[in-house]
């Protein structure tokens, strides 16, 4: 005779998913970070700095949403901060000739587009790599703005074409709620619409996309189209910040671009990452960058640490996209 044993089923251990892992190490990263250069320059936490700091990521953030986009799609821009330029270049000349700031708003955000629109053209429809055509618009751009400026920067005086970029409330410069709305309605965009869902589907798998009728070089036309909006945004923040027009302007801003939106867990190849790991990483990316001029450390070495930074960020995610395959 056999006697049956009674097993308990075992219960499923809770377990996080590698994107939840990553935005809470970030979390960790930004809290480590934060108390290191609190302990290393008093000034840190003041409020004056917090400004600074929270403007000088402004620009950062609008670029890496729109490089979000992008890289969900298995794309890359490498345009963007040569695009800023371009654009602020279009807007302060829109605004000198006619007087207008609207039409100074209006115009640099268009050229932005055009830029984007140049990008996903031959992206999408063409189906070149968009290292290549990023590449070769990022020279574009910059070009075309060292024609516009002559080289030279253009004095701006226009407090409504200068407001965005340039005015604070007490601490708090209006630029961030502006940041925080773009971020609500883009996330909306992302998650809550027909677009995003054919994002997604595009960086997942671009031939299944055309197999289910998504129309996959079409999004990937539009998603470039609103990288180049969001840089024209990013040139009117940044003519707002300094009063003027600058030809080198945004100049390694694609670099701090790609390197957050990898560091807050977006995918280099693609289908994987939200906003909200974009604002992770541009959040820590911007402390580390702040606390290091705080703290007096070496310009070159800072660049040192930016390079460092993108390696070890692109390595952590070819490690995790290995072991998801696996």
């Amino acid at each position: 005779m056999t006697t049956a044993t009674a097993t308990t089923p075992s219960r499923p251990g809770f377990k996080l998913d590698s994107l939840t892992q990553r935005y809470l190490f970030l979390i960790l990263l930004i809290v480590i970070a934060s108390v290191g250069f609190g302990i290393a320059n008093e000034n840190f936490y003041s409020l004056a700095n917090i400004g600074i700091l929270l403007r000088s990521i402004a620009v950062p953030f609008l670029l890496s949403m729109g490089m979000t986009f992008i890289m969900l799609t298995g794309g890359i821009d490498l345009s963007v901060g040569s695009n800023v330029a371009f654009s602020g270049g279009v807007g302060v000349v829109a605004l000198t000739a006619t007087g207008s700031a609207p039409i100074g708003f209006a115009a640099a955000v268009a050229a932005g587009m055009a830029i984007g629109a140049i990008n996903g053209v031959f992206i999408g429809r063409l189906r070149l790599s968009a290292f290549m055509v990023t590449l070769a618009t990022y020279a574009l751009a910059r070009g075309m703005a060292l024609v516009i400026y002559n080289a030279d920067s253009i004095n701006v005086s226009d407090a409504a074409f200068l407001w965005l970029g340039g005015v604070s409330w007490g601490n708090m410069p209006v630029v961030i709620p502006f940041v925080a709305l773009v971020f609500v309605a883009l996330s909306v965009l992302l998650y809550k619409s027909t677009f995003g869902r054919d994002v997604y589907a595009a960086g997942s798998n671009i031939n299944t996309a055309f197999v289910l009728g998504r129309r996959p070089e079409r999004t990937l036309v539009w998603v470039y189209v609103l990288s180049g909006a969001l840089a024209g945004l990013s040139a009117i923040i940044t003519v707002g910040r300094v009063s003027s027009g600058q030809p080198w302007a945004g100049l390694y801003l694609e670099f701090d671009a790609i390197t957050a939106v990898i560091l807050g867990g977006t995918s280099l190849f693609g289908g994987r990452g939200r906003l909200l790991g974009t604002i992770l990483g541009v959040l820590l990316y911007g402390i580390i960058i702040n606390g290091l001029v705080l703290t007096g450390t070496n310009p070159y070495l800072q660049s040192l640490i930016k390079g460092m930074i993108l390696l070890g960020v692109v390595l952590l995610d070819t490690l995790v996209q290995r072991r998801n395959a696996q």
